[in-house]
């Protein structure tokens, strides 16, 4: 398969640092995994490679997600609960980033602060992946753009709503949604705060592009023109299991999907959602078990986009 070498050996703190050119390589040959799931020419192709899962909270769908893609290129994975590491007993970033250059092949990071992917990413010499900070979520978001492209047979002129808190996803979508011609509306509640160098430094890309990024708190307003609705997690606590103040003040109804934001939505509108899955907070049952619903799907692209990743970032393909 002939596919751009220029991801090979890449650190991707962030969505930002993909071109259009890398995000549509990335999802091509995605799509080549999904259309080809029982052919096994590449169940070798990392042989002898190893990742590092460095997380510092759960996950469902990100761990299995990688652990699966890693396996099925027949590479192998190391998880490594923060807690468990010896940056938890005070270990700087930059010497634990030093000790896996000379043991793995690609590190793995579900972190707080986007600091410390960074960190990490200047002492490493082997590819990075950042699995999840607050300011980014890049292979989730990869995923979900891979099933926008299959739901609506394109990406350029979709118009975008996302609804949940400002964390990674949204933020990721600020940077890509004007990359690929995309129209980004968000419905987050008034007390959440986007990181604002995020936030405009999409609006200048939106800008040179000649889409729109529209920030608002009013659900059945920014629906009226969207083909695809993105739910997210809407408390911090259900996620995380921490309380923070800005979450007392979220009236979970206001941002709840149903079947009445869907049918206010245009025509054909389908309803994706990260995960994890909290049903009756961010959507109803009815809406989240509709036909129009891709979530399942979601979940399933998102782990093609990370075996893609891999495979490019690796060099096998």
């Amino acid at each position: 398969m002939e596919l751009s070498t220029k991801l090979r050996g890449r650190r991707i703190g962030h969505i930002g640092e993909l071109s259009r050119e890398d995000v549509c390589t990335i999802l091509h040959l995605a799509q080549w995994f999904r259309d080809h799931k029982a052919d096994k020419r590449y169940a070798r192709l990392l042989e002898g490679k190893t990742q590092a899962l460095l997380f510092v909270y759960e996950s469902t769908r990100t761990r299995m997600g990688f652990e699966t893609s890693m396996n099925q290129l027949g590479g192998s994975n190391i998880y490594m609960p923060l807690a468990t590491t010896m940056v938890n007993k005070g270990e700087t970033w930059a010497d634990t980033a030093r000790a896996m250059n000379r043991m793995v092949d690609v590190v793995t990071l579900r972190l707080w602060d986007q600091s410390h992917v960074d960190e990490m990413a200047q002492c490493l010499e082997i590819p990075l992946i950042n699995a999840c900070t607050p300011q980014d979520h890049t292979t989730q978001v990869l995923g979900q753009l891979l099933t926008m492209r299959q739901s609506h047979g394109k990406l350029e002129g979709l118009n975008l709503v996302y609804v949940g808190m400002t964390r990674g996803v949204v933020h990721s979508f600020f940077r890509v949604c004007p990359l690929l011609g995309m129209n980004l509306t968000t419905a987050c509640p008034e007390s959440y705060k986007f990181d604002e160098a995020i936030l405009a430094e999409g609006q200048q890309r939106a800008k040179r592009s000649g889409t729109t990024i529209t920030i608002g708190h009013d659900l059945m307003a920014a629906v009226r023109t969207a083909d695809v609705i993105e739910g997210g997690v809407l408390l911090r606590s259900k996620l995380a299991g921490e309380q923070i103040p800005e979450e007392a003040q979220v009236i979970v109804e206001r941002f709840r999907v149903t079947k009445e934001v869907m049918a206010a939505a245009k025509p054909g509108c389908t309803f994706q959602h990260s995960g994890p899955i909290f049903r009756g907070y961010e959507m109803t049952d009815e809406v989240l078990d509709d036909p129009k619903s891709l979530v399942w799907d979601e979940a399933e692209n998102a782990m093609f986009c990370k075996k893609a990743l891999l495979a490019l970032l690796l060099g096998g393909l």
